[in-house]
This record gives structure tokens, C-alpha cells and sequence, in this order.
């Protein structure tokens, strides 16, 4: 079995306004970049099983990818990763996998795909004290699970 990540960003994304995530904006002069974050364990040829992924999550007019799980994005105060729970209902998971069950004749075995949203946020301060508040208004405890690193 072989790994394959994916970090998906747009080309043309430049950092806003990290207070636009927040329910009541804070003082502290913070930007953010999100990514989408896709991890696929194949079975089979794994040339073919890149070139498939790679041609279903990432629009190569508007989008970048970075592959083997070096993160897109460098000099954060801190980076929340999020996804949704097992066994809550992830539509574009779903939306992949049916599209990858409608395929015939692949030379590969998508076992499980994991996605996950990252949310760079950047600038200067406490970061713990930011991340818990981020976190709060950011991931919803009853379908999300996260991390902060």
C-alpha cells in the first residue's frame, strides 16, 4: 500500500484578513491562506493512481499542488488542520469516491481518502492563545476533528 498527499491551493489566493474567520474580530494584525489537504492509500500502480488524483482534485490552470507531505505554505504563527469525523456525511469525499467507483479498468485500488482543510494563519502573537480562539470559532466539535501545529 502507498500514500499519496496532495495539498491543493489557488494560484491566485493572496492572505486576507484572518479576522474574517472570526465570529468578533481581534486586535492582533493576522492574515490567512487555506488549503485543501487530500490523502489517498492506493493499492496497484501507483504512476496511474497519482495521474488520476492529480487529474480529479487539482484544476492545474488555477491551482497548485504540492505532493509527499511537505506543507504548501511556509511561515505561519501556527497552521489549524480540520476534517470532518468519521461517519458524518463529507460530500466531496463522497463526490471522489463515486467518481472513482465509476472508473473501469484502473490500475490501482483507492482504499481511503482522507480530506482536510488548513488554515495558515500568520503574523505575530500568543500563539496558543490564538489557536484556541481560532479553533473555537473555526471547527465545529460535533463534525470536526483538528489539530493545531
Amino acid at each position: 500500500m502507498v500514500t499519496l498527499t496532495f495539498e491543493v491551493f489557488s494560484r491566485f489566493q493572496t492572505a486576507a484578513d484572518a479576522n474574517k474567520l472570526l465570529y468578533t474580530p481581534i486586535a492582533d494584525q493576522l492574515t490567512y491562506n487555506h488549503t485543501r489537504l487530500y490523502t489517498a492509500e492506493c493499492d496497484g500502480d501507483e504512476a496511474t493512481a497519482r495521474a488520476y488524483l492529480r487529474g480529479v482534485l487539482v484544476d492545474p490552470i488555477s491551482q497548485k499542488v504540492e505532493e509527499g507531505g511537505k506543507p504548501a505554505l511556509t511561515g505561519e504563527l501556527f497552521c489549524i488542520s480540520y476534517g470532518i469525523k468519521k461517519g458524518a456525511l463529507d460530500l466531496e469525499k463522497e463526490a471522489i469516491m463515486t467518481n472513482y467507483a465509476g472508473r473501469r479498468g484502473l490500475s490501482f485500488t483507492l482504499r481511503a481518502l482522507t480530506i482536510t482543510q488548513n488554515i495558515y494563519i500568520f503574523g505575530e502573537g500568543d500563539k496558543a492563545k490564538l489557536a484556541e480562539r481560532f479553533c473555537k470559532d473555526v471547527c465545529n466539535p460535533a463534525i470536526h476533528t483538528w489539530s493545531v501545529r
